[in-house]
């Protein structure tokens, strides 16, 4: 059943440069995150963000292993 509905549909690949790209990039966005102050203080107020920037480093782990992950799947 599953060729019938699946034919014709043709299916498209970004090739590795593209990869590459997104990865590099997402390497860039976690060294700047690692970079920010974690704590700041503006006038008589002080701005802890240590738990946005630990959440922010998770979130940007993910995506870079999600993307190496597809990448480790689909060429083995």
């Amino acid at each position: 059943m599953s060729s019938k509905i699946l034919d014709g549909v043709q299916t498209r690949r970004p090739d590795l440069d593209a990869f590459d790209e997104k990865i590099y990039h997402l390497y860039q966005v976690r060294d700047s995150i690692n970079d920010m102050k974690q704590v700041e203080d503006i006038f008589w107020l002080r701005v802890n963000s240590s738990p946005l920037i630990k959440e922010l480093q998770k979130i940007v782990n993910e995506w870079i292993e999600m993307h190496t992950q597809f990448l480790l799947k689909n060429t083995v």
